[in-house]
């Protein structure tokens, strides 16, 4: 009875609820900031992906520079050997002792060079990606102990609120109770109770 006439104050909003209500768009403030920090994470990790194809594909590619060096080397020496007379073994084993020699040079730079870019990458990847892992974990579990916080003050500030309204509609009640006992002497035949 008296929680219908609470009810139909809507106009005025009691400071718990202002608080509530304050408190409850903090926590969806909070929840899209912890959304929007997950979606970046993906894309850089969507980014990282790519980059790794990228390298994988500068990889393949490397090597089949170095197999087109060798088939070409390989086909230099064949020519050289066809059409070496006699007496030019000497000098055509040298020139082909230094193709060899930039070959090999070559193939050994490329291995070099794969082998360093691929661990340098790695490494700086996976430092800066533990580091921005960790940081966003920890910014996650405090925002997430923010929102659990804020919520329990949410459900405790519900739960006053909810008291009050009760303890003011015992109060109605108990108002009603003595002002209808107070007028009820009156109608039983104008006698009061001092009378019986």
């Amino acid at each position: 009875m008296g929680s219908s006439q609470a009810k139909e104050k809507k106009g005025r909003i009691s400071p718990s609820e202002r608080v509530v209500e304050v408190l409850k768009n903090k926590v969806r403030a909070l929840q899209g900031q912890v959304d929007e920090i997950l979606r970046i994470r993906e894309a850089e990790s969507e980014a990282y992906e790519r980059e790794l194809m990228v390298f994988a594909l500068k990889q393949a590619e490397w090597k089949r520079e170095k197999q087109r060096l060798y088939h070409t080397l390989v086909s230099k020496h064949n020519q050289q050997q066809q059409h070496s007379e006699p007496g030019t073994t000497n000098e055509a084993n040298h020139v082909e002792n230094k193709w060899k020699q930039l070959y090999f040079a070559i193939k050994d730079e490329l291995d070099h060079l794969i082998h360093r870019t691929h661990q340098e990458e790695k490494l700086w990847w996976k430092t800066e990606k533990e580091e921005l892992l960790v940081e966003l974990k920890n910014e996650v579990q405090a925002r997430g102990q923010v929102i659990q916080n804020l919520q329990a003050k949410v459900v405790k500030m519900e739960l006053q609120e909810s008291k009050r309204e009760r303890e003011i509609d015992i109060l109605k009640q108990s108002l009603r109770i003595l002002s209808h006992a107070k007028r009820a002497p009156t109608k039983l035949g104008k006698k009061s109770i001092k009378d019986f």
